[in-house]
């Protein structure tokens, strides 16, 4: 078994340690006091305060109070003076209106200088063929040939409303008028194939006929000197599944409707059509450049911010190789006046697909604007087509 050995130092330092402490008991007993404590040295005792100096301090303690509110009436004295001189302004103020009133004397304009102004009426989204049953789409809407017929003639009517309307203010010579693509529904889905009302050619010919009869009625009773229409071909009147870039004139259906309403109208010295190949459509309108185009190339992918937010992006780059002043589009089937563009909305309306995405409800509309050569666009207002109840 292992001894645990111990350092020689270690006993001495015990015997020294108990030592110390009897000694400290001892000295304790003897004095009250430990040895530690007697070897402190004491602190001497404060000498006791006289009278007096007591009463001084005192005095100078109610001294710095009396202070103390002193400076806190004097600043309440301040802002009370302040207030009242303010009342008192308001005072003389509320005295000196109360006098008789002097109506200033104002006659209405006998003759009014009206600016140069163009109109615009946008007509564009009417998926003529299309068929929209109101249980599809919760009751909200209803749309068939008959229907269609109904809303296309009250558009044309309503333009001529509001053209008269906008001549209180502006001198309209000239009136524009945009085709603006997926007038027809055609076929580019299975679904269309089976629900359309009409084939792609019996609709571009049922197009054909309402375009020619409403510009026959402008002709006659809008009263301008001169009538441009310009096309922009959309996604719906494409002959092909796919949408085609660079080609897609050639595959439209409507693009050959724009073509034989301009053989028309050839020998109208009024009418002029401008019918182009591309995507876009540019005409200078009171010294603005106008691009009009259907719409379909802005990509939304269902935001919050709506539309407006792959638009602006989309406008942006576009104006870097060539700014317009205003954009005209529609497609989205909703109506939105911003200051640089214009979303037109849908002859058709609410419709199942717009159901199924979210879609926000508007009711089918066409549009109608106002161009003016000192101010730009001055007006932009909704023509409702669908008949009030």
């Amino acid at each position: 078994m292992a001894v645990e050995k111990r350092a020689p130092w270690a006993p001495r330092e015990r015997e020294t340690s108990l030592s110390m402490s009897n000694s400290n008991r001892t000295a304790k007993r003897k004095t009250g006091r430990t040895t530690s404590a007697q070897g402190r040295r004491r602190k001497p005792r404060p000498e006791p305060v006289p009278p007096e100096i007591r009463t001084i301090r005192g005095l100078e303690s109610q001294l710095a109070t009396a202070r103390q509110q002193l400076r806190i009436e004097r600043q309440k004295r301040s802002q009370a003076e302040s207030e009242l001189h303010l009342a008192e302004q308001s005072l003389e103020t509320f005295q000196q209106t109360q006098g008789s009133i002097r109506p200033r004397r104002t006659g209405r304009r006998r003759s009014v200088r009206r600016g140069s102004a163009t109109a615009i009426l946008c007509c564009n989204d009417w998926h003529v063929e299309g068929c929209i049953k109101p249980a599809a789409v919760d009751g909200a809407n209803r749309f068939d040939l008959d229907i269609a017929s109904q809303r296309i003639r009250r558009t044309w009517q309503k333009a001529l409303y509001l053209l008269e309307f906008s001549r209180n203010i502006s001198d309209i010579r000239e009136l524009v008028v945009w085709l603006g693509g997926d007038l027809i529904n055609g076929t580019i889905h299975e679904e269309l194939e089976e629900s359309n009302f009409l084939g792609p050619a019996e609709a571009v010919m049922f197009v054909q006929d309402h375009v020619s009869g409403g510009l026959d009625l402008l002709l006659r009773e809008a009263g301008v000197d001169r009538l441009t229409v310009v096309t922009s071909y959309g996604n719906h009147g494409r002959s092909t599944r796919r949408r085609r870039i660079s080609t897609g004139y050639r595959h439209s259906w409507e693009w050959l409707a724009f073509q034989n309403l301009s053989r028309h109208y050839r020998s109208a010295s009024k009418v002029t059509f401008q019918v182009t190949e591309g995507y876009h459509n540019w005409l200078d309108i009171q010294g603005c450049d106008v691009r009009f185009h259907h719409g379909d190339a802005v990509r939304y992918a269902g935001g919050v911010g709506g539309i407006t937010i792959p638009l602006r992006k989309k406008i942006a780059q576009w104006n870097k190789r060539r700014p317009a002043r205003f954009d005209v589009l529609g497609h989205f089937h909703q109506f939105i006046d911003a200051w640089d563009y214009i979303v037109c909305g849908c002859l058709c309306g609410y419709d199942a697909y717009a159901l199924e995405i979210g879609a926000e409800y508007q009711p089918p509309t066409q549009t109608f604007a106002v161009i003016d050569r000192a101010y730009g666009k001055v007006l932009t207002v909704p023509i409702f087509v669908e008949e009030s109840t």
